[in-house]
């Protein structure tokens, strides 16, 4: 039944009465449908491609669910915030209207970022680790980020698989970004900034990866990481400053 104060005739509803993030999926409903119909068409310059919406049973005048298969579509990344129109067309004629207010991402809110070695302490050369990075307020079309690191050989990206990562263990909704990578043969003793880029660039954590290489003597300093109330990583006693000095002779480090 239309709501009171609504005009008669189809409307087309998004799935949430709520600002959506650039980025963000959003997904609609077309009601009030009269008559033989099959495949209404929703656009939007602010989509980055045609919605297409199905009766949900044969003679129906409503769409599907819009949280089903299919039936969400991306906002662009990149467009400015704004209101943007929103039409639903059936055979090239429009019958229904609205508008989408579309905002900017919110911050990122990271929980969590460690590197993971089999023995949890010192990674060696050769090694693979585990590198994981949790954000409760995750870029909504960000299904990777980049990490980078000398102990890791360059840039490499985790992803976001959809699932929890089991070395995680996060149970509270955040997106879970991981990846195994390699440290290179050669690497040498030392201890190394590890630093992810996530929110397309726009936000970067910091954390640090200790090595042990080929060299003898004394083993090289290690920060204290721990986290603070908001979830960021950081490093006792100045860690991101200091780094373990190499022996002479040895081959390279962090430097």
């Amino acid at each position: 039944m239309p709501r009171e104060g609504t005009p008669s005739g189809p409307r087309l509803e998004l799935d949430d009465d709520r600002p959506y993030e650039v980025g963000e999926s959003v997904g609609a409903v077309v009601e009030g449908m009269t008559g033989p119909w099959d495949d209404v068409v929703v656009t939007s310059p602010a989509l980055i491609h045609p919605l297409h919406l199905h009766p949900r049973e044969k003679g129906a005048s409503r769409s599907e669910d819009p949280l089903g298969p299919g039936m969400r579509v991306s906002i662009r990344s990149g467009i400015s915030p704004g209101s943007y129109p929103v039409a639903a067309s059936l055979n090239g004629r429009t019958v229904a209207t609205a508008r989408l207010k579309v905002v900017p991402q919110g911050p990122a809110r990271i929980g969590r970022f460690v590197v993971e070695t089999k023995d949890g302490k010192k990674a060696r050369p050769g090694e693979t680790v585990l590198v994981v990075l949790s954000d409760a307020h995750a870029a909504p079309d960000e299904d990777a980020v980049i990490v980078s690191s000398r102990a890791l050989g360059g840039s490499h990206r985790i992803r976001d698989d959809g699932t929890d990562d089991p070395a995680c263990k996060c149970d509270d909704g955040a997106t879970v970004y991981a990846g195994r990578i390699t440290v290179p043969r050669g690497t040498g003793s030392g201890t190394y900034e590890v630093t992810a880029f996530s929110h397309h660039g726009r936000k970067t954590t910091v954390t640090g990866l200790a090595v042990r290489g080929d060299e003898k003597g004394p083993a090289p300093w290690e920060p204290w990481v721990f986290a603070t109330g908001a979830g960021t990583a950081v490093v006792a006693a100045g860690a991101w400053l200091a780094m373990s000095r190499r022996r002479r002779g040895a081959g390279a480090g962090p430097g």
